[in-house]
Protein backbone atom coordinates (compact mmCIF):
# COMPACT_ATOMS: atom_id res chain seq x y z
CA UNK A 1 0.00 0.00 0.00
CA UNK A 2 1.36 3.40 -0.94
CA UNK A 3 0.88 6.44 1.22
CA UNK A 4 0.74 9.90 -0.33
CA UNK A 5 1.57 12.89 1.84
CA UNK A 6 0.93 16.39 0.58
CA UNK A 7 2.95 19.19 2.14
CA UNK A 8 1.96 22.78 1.55
CA UNK A 9 4.94 25.10 1.75
CA UNK A 10 5.10 28.86 1.79
CA UNK A 11 5.30 30.36 -1.69
CA UNK A 12 7.11 33.43 -0.34
CA UNK A 13 9.95 32.03 1.80
CA UNK A 14 9.88 28.50 0.30
CA UNK A 15 10.06 26.87 3.74
CA UNK A 16 8.28 23.57 4.27
CA UNK A 17 8.81 23.33 8.02
CA UNK A 18 6.01 25.78 8.82
CA UNK A 19 2.30 25.28 8.21
CA UNK A 20 1.03 27.37 5.32
CA UNK A 21 -2.43 28.66 4.58
CA UNK A 22 -3.81 29.18 1.10
CA UNK A 23 -4.89 32.76 0.39
CA UNK A 24 -6.75 33.96 -2.68
CA UNK A 25 -6.68 37.67 -3.40
CA UNK A 26 -8.60 39.41 -6.15
CA UNK A 27 -8.74 43.02 -7.21
CA UNK A 28 -12.17 44.29 -8.21
CA UNK A 29 -12.86 43.07 -11.78
CA UNK A 30 -9.45 41.38 -11.76
CA UNK A 31 -8.03 37.90 -11.96
CA UNK A 32 -7.81 36.15 -8.54
CA UNK A 33 -4.31 35.18 -7.35
CA UNK A 34 -3.74 32.23 -5.02
CA UNK A 35 -0.70 31.93 -2.74
CA UNK A 36 0.27 29.63 0.09
CA UNK A 37 1.74 31.69 2.94
CA UNK A 38 3.12 30.88 6.38
CA UNK A 39 1.98 32.97 9.38
CA UNK A 40 5.11 35.15 9.19
CA UNK A 41 4.62 36.04 5.49
CA UNK A 42 0.84 36.46 5.91
CA UNK A 43 1.35 38.95 8.80
CA UNK A 44 1.47 42.04 6.49
CA UNK A 45 -1.83 41.02 4.91
CA UNK A 46 -3.43 40.56 8.32
CA UNK A 47 -2.01 43.92 9.41
CA UNK A 48 -3.77 45.63 6.48
CA UNK A 49 -7.00 43.61 6.40
CA UNK A 50 -7.26 42.52 10.03
CA UNK A 51 -7.62 38.91 11.09
CA UNK A 52 -8.53 36.85 8.06
CA UNK A 53 -11.16 34.16 8.13
CA UNK A 54 -9.83 30.64 8.43
CA UNK A 55 -9.53 28.84 5.12
CA UNK A 56 -12.59 26.98 3.92
CA UNK A 57 -12.77 23.31 4.60
CA UNK A 58 -13.28 21.20 1.51
CA UNK A 59 -16.87 20.37 0.70
CA UNK A 60 -18.03 16.79 1.26
CA UNK A 61 -18.07 16.29 -2.52
CA UNK A 62 -14.46 17.48 -2.83
CA UNK A 63 -13.38 15.26 0.06
CA UNK A 64 -15.15 12.29 -1.56
CA UNK A 65 -13.49 13.00 -4.92
CA UNK A 66 -10.09 13.16 -3.23
CA UNK A 67 -10.68 9.85 -1.47
CA UNK A 68 -11.92 8.25 -4.67
CA UNK A 69 -8.90 9.44 -6.66
CA UNK A 70 -6.57 8.15 -3.95
CA UNK A 71 -8.26 4.73 -3.95
CA UNK A 72 -8.19 4.54 -7.75
CA UNK A 73 -4.47 5.36 -7.82
CA UNK A 74 -3.74 2.76 -5.13
CA UNK A 75 -5.75 0.15 -7.05
CA UNK A 76 -3.94 0.93 -10.29
CA UNK A 77 -0.52 0.64 -8.59
CA UNK A 78 -1.49 -2.65 -6.92
CA UNK A 79 -2.79 -4.02 -10.23
CA UNK A 80 0.43 -3.05 -12.03
CA UNK A 81 2.53 -4.67 -9.29
CA UNK A 82 0.45 -7.87 -9.44
CA UNK A 83 0.72 -7.95 -13.24
CA UNK A 84 4.49 -7.52 -13.02
CA UNK A 85 4.77 -10.36 -10.45
CA UNK A 86 2.66 -12.71 -12.57
CA UNK A 87 4.64 -11.87 -15.68
CA UNK A 88 7.91 -12.56 -13.84
CA UNK A 89 6.55 -15.92 -12.62
CA UNK A 90 5.41 -16.80 -16.15
CA UNK A 91 8.81 -15.91 -17.59
CA UNK A 92 10.48 -18.06 -14.93
CA UNK A 93 8.24 -21.03 -15.86
CA UNK A 94 8.48 -20.42 -19.63
CA UNK A 95 12.01 -19.30 -20.45
CA UNK A 96 12.56 -17.86 -23.87
CA UNK A 97 14.11 -20.33 -26.33
CA UNK A 98 17.79 -19.78 -26.93
CA UNK A 99 18.50 -18.99 -30.55
CA UNK A 100 21.23 -21.14 -32.02
CA UNK A 101 23.85 -19.65 -34.26
CA UNK A 102 23.31 -20.67 -37.89
CA UNK A 103 25.47 -23.63 -38.95
CA UNK A 104 28.44 -22.88 -41.15
CA UNK A 105 27.91 -23.76 -44.75
CA UNK A 106 30.42 -26.17 -46.21
CA UNK A 107 31.52 -26.01 -49.81
CA UNK A 108 29.51 -28.38 -51.95
CA UNK A 109 31.47 -31.07 -53.72
CA UNK A 110 31.51 -30.74 -57.47
CA UNK A 111 30.37 -33.84 -59.24
CA UNK A 112 30.43 -34.72 -62.91
CA UNK A 113 27.29 -33.64 -64.73
CA UNK A 114 24.76 -36.37 -65.27
CA UNK A 115 24.78 -38.05 -68.66
CA UNK A 116 22.05 -36.94 -70.97
CA UNK A 117 19.83 -39.65 -72.28
CA UNK A 118 18.12 -39.47 -75.60
CA UNK A 119 14.45 -38.70 -75.35
CA UNK A 120 12.26 -40.40 -77.89
CA UNK A 121 9.62 -38.23 -79.42
CA UNK A 122 6.18 -39.65 -79.19
CA UNK A 123 4.26 -40.04 -82.39
CA UNK A 124 1.58 -37.41 -82.82
CA UNK A 125 -1.81 -38.53 -81.68
CA UNK A 126 -4.27 -39.32 -84.42
CA UNK A 127 -7.23 -37.05 -84.58
CA UNK A 128 -10.59 -38.66 -84.31
CA UNK A 129 -12.82 -38.02 -87.30
CA UNK A 130 -15.08 -35.04 -86.74
CA UNK A 131 -18.69 -35.81 -86.13
CA UNK A 132 -21.06 -34.42 -88.65
CA UNK A 133 -23.40 -32.03 -86.97
CA UNK A 134 -25.26 -30.93 -90.01
CA UNK A 135 -23.38 -27.69 -90.48
CA UNK A 136 -22.00 -26.89 -93.84
CA UNK A 137 -18.47 -25.57 -94.28
CA UNK A 138 -18.12 -22.74 -96.75
CA UNK A 139 -15.07 -21.52 -98.55
CA UNK A 140 -14.10 -17.89 -98.68
CA UNK A 141 -15.26 -17.65 -102.27
CA UNK A 142 -18.67 -19.07 -101.38
CA UNK A 143 -19.02 -16.62 -98.51
CA UNK A 144 -18.14 -13.75 -100.82
CA UNK A 145 -20.72 -14.93 -103.35
CA UNK A 146 -23.41 -15.16 -100.66
CA UNK A 147 -22.63 -11.65 -99.44
CA UNK A 148 -22.94 -10.34 -102.96
CA UNK A 149 -26.33 -11.96 -103.31
CA UNK A 150 -27.40 -10.66 -99.90
CA UNK A 151 -28.45 -14.06 -98.61
CA UNK A 152 -26.40 -14.31 -95.57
Amino acid sequence: MDLTITVRGCDQCKRNDRPATRYTLAVENGEPVTRDLCAEDAAPLEAVFGPLAPPEKPSPQDAFKEQLLTLMNEHEEETNALRARREAEWRKENPAPVKKAPAKKTAAKKTAPAKKTAVKKAAPAKKAPAKKTGTKSLTVAEIEALKAEGKQ
